[in-house]
C-alpha cells in the first residue's frame, strides 16, 4: 500500500501558495489544517489543477480570531492539489496533505 504525508505550507505567516503535490495514483486524500496564534483573520484555500500550473479552487474557509483545526477529504478527479493562504493577518498556518491507495 502506498502512502503521502506531506506538509504543504509549514508555520507560515503570510500569504503563501503551496508546492503543488501530484496525487493521481492515490485514491483516498485527506488535507488536515491547523491554524494557532491566530488573533486576527486568514483565509486557507484548497486548490486543485489538471496540469499543475493552471489552479480552481475547490473551498475556502476564513479563520477569525481564533485557533483551530479543519480536516477535509479530497475526492476529486484533479492530480495536483495543493493549498494557500490570503488575507493573512497575525496567523499561522500549517497544512499537512496525506494520501494512500
Amino acid at each position: 500500500m502506498a502512502r503521502i504525508k506531506i506538509v504543504n505550507l509549514s508555520a507560515v505567516t503570510e500569504a503563501t501558495d503551496g508546492d503543488s503535490i501530484n496525487i493521481s495514483e492515490f485514491n483516498k486524500k485527506t488535507i488536515f489544517i491547523n491554524v494557532t496564534v491566530n488573533t486576527g483573520a486568514v483565509t486557507v484555500n484548497i486548490e486543485a489543477s489538471p496540469d499543475g500550473v493552471t489552479w480552481y479552487n475547490l473551498t475556502s474557509k476564513t479563520y477569525t480570531a481564533s485557533v483551530e483545526k479543519s480536516v477535509y477529504s479530497y475526492t476529486s478527479y484533479f492530480p495536483y492539489i495543493r493549498t494557500t493562504t490570503t488575507t493573512q493577518s497575525n496567523s499561522t498556518v500549517t497544512t499537512t496533505i496525506t494520501a494512500r491507495s
